[in-house]
């Protein structure tokens, strides 16, 4: 274990060896590179595989050094080998042997090792914390919630593919200042007068959005398709294999998972219930549907999004449900896969989901009329085509009404209704 952990963090014998590391000499390449920097607090940081959580941490690596930290007090470790939380205990102790006063540890893929809460546990009630501060990523939310640590000081945050705001901002660092003056609001009409004070940058966003519909939030994706005008074929195939390993890894079936994601992109943007997919795609229950489809919530390939009304905001269950890709690139990569390409207007309205699911809690209406996404403080209907109009928006008795088109801006008082171009309105949340 001391051999590896030696030979994972050679800027302890030379600092200078952390800008030779191939995560950081790629990220800092770009024309627009993203950095990090170290915040000082426990983080466990949970995102898709593939998404840039391993760059994060070398680039927290390279942030403290640059600040002066000295390196023999950083470890990093890659836990894809360990078998168990022992293994980690067993870092975690000789760690603190070797190093006195002020530590700091990043733990890189733990939460596929058996019985790894155990282990931060541990470390979180014993003296070994004492002067240490703890990062840990990890590729699965699976059995975690935000309370798994019941008072313990330590912070569960979403490493996500980056959001359309991100990725403008990378495009155009002349629009991110214009962007740093909005803030997120929920009502029609302040949602309105930002898209406003954004419209004359509409024709450098809508550029943007046709981006970032083949990007994805990515950062490979997104640097190769500004370097070389295409997302790699290599890329594709990183991001299925990636999905699927991880879904084998726990032990689940690629061939039933596989099944699933081909019945999701029959139907993308549809309603469905359990039942009529597994008949479908002939699984044996409804029961293994359901089993998946957490699952995927839970590995960051999709989400799940359920039925409420709009009085009772908490989701119905049993009732038909909808499921979009977490990102434009999962999507294009299991259209590929199975040869189905996905209309626009459904990636659009997919895009849109995922991107108010990240702020608020998300559902959808159905009842003789249906809005596509409901939070407690409004409704939003996607409506990509050129021409919409105000009854585009159903009256269902829904306060805040957001309409979403591909180019009307527009208010409309006595309905308390903003008409707002996608792009104008993705860039405010």
């Amino acid at each position: 274990m001391e051999e590896l952990m030696g030979f994972q963090n050679p800027w302890w014998r030379d600092k200078k060896v952390i800008y030779e590391d191939e995560k950081v000499k790629e990220a800092l390449s770009k024309r627009n590179p993203i950095r990090y920097t170290f915040e000082n607090r426990n983080k466990i940081i949970v995102g898709p595989r593939q998404v840039g959580k391993t760059t994060y941490l070398k680039l927290i690596i390279l942030d403290l050094i640059e600040r002066g930290t000295n390196p023999r007090s950083i470890l990093y470790f890659s836990c894809d080998l360990l078998k168990d939380y022992r293994d980690i205990v067993e870092i975690l102790k000789f760690f603190s042997r070797m190093q006195r006063g002020e530590k700091f540890v990043l733990l890189d893929e733990v939460t596929f090792v058996e019985g790894w809460e155990r282990a931060i546990k541990f470390f979180l009630d014993s003296p070994l914390k004492k002067d240490t501060t703890l990062y840990i990523t990890g590729s699965s939310s699976l059995g975690l919630k935000r309370e798994s640590f019941p008072g313990r000081p330590i912070k569960v945050e979403e490493f996500l593919p980056l959001s359309f705001k991100k990725v403008v901002e990378l495009l155009n660092p002349k629009i991110k200042r214009e962007l740093e003056k909005i803030t997120l609001e929920t009502s029609p009409k302040a949602l309105y007068e930002n898209a406003l004070e954004l419209y004359p940058y509409m024709d450098e966003l809508f550029e943007a959005f046709y981006f970032y519909l083949s990007s994805g939030g990515y950062p490979k994706s997104i640097f190769e398709l500004l370097e070389r005008g295409e997302v790699s074929p290599d890329t594709y195939e990183m991001i299925y294999n990636a999905t699927i390993f991880d879904v084998t890894k726990l032990g689940r079936s690629e061939r039933i998972a596989l099944s699933i994601i081909l019945g999701i992109l029959k139907r993308y943007g549809e309603k469905f219930s359990l039942n009529a997919l597994s008949k479908e795609m002939e699984i044996g229950s409804h029961v293994t549907v359901r089993e998946y489809l957490e699952i995927f919530e839970e590995l960051f390939i999709g989400r799940n999004y359920f039925q409420t009304k709009p009085n009772l905001m908490s989701p119905l269950f049993r009732k038909e449900r909808k499921f979009y890709f977490l990102d434009p690139l999962i999507l294009e990569t299991f259209s590929r896969k199975f040869g189905m390409e996905v209309e626009i207007a459904k990636k659009v309205e997919g895009i849109v989901g995922e991107h108010i699911k990240r702020n608020f809690d998300t559902y959808f209406f159905h009842n003789a009329k249906e809005v596509d996404f409901i939070t407690k403080d409004f409704g939003v209907e996607v409506k990509w085509q050129n021409k919409v109009k105000p009854s585009d928006f159903p009256r269902i008795g829904i306060k805040n009404k957001i309409l979403l088109s591909k180019g009307t801006l527009d208010f409309v008082e006595e309905r308390n209704l903003a008409i707002i171009p996608v792009p104008l309105f993705l860039v405010q949340l």
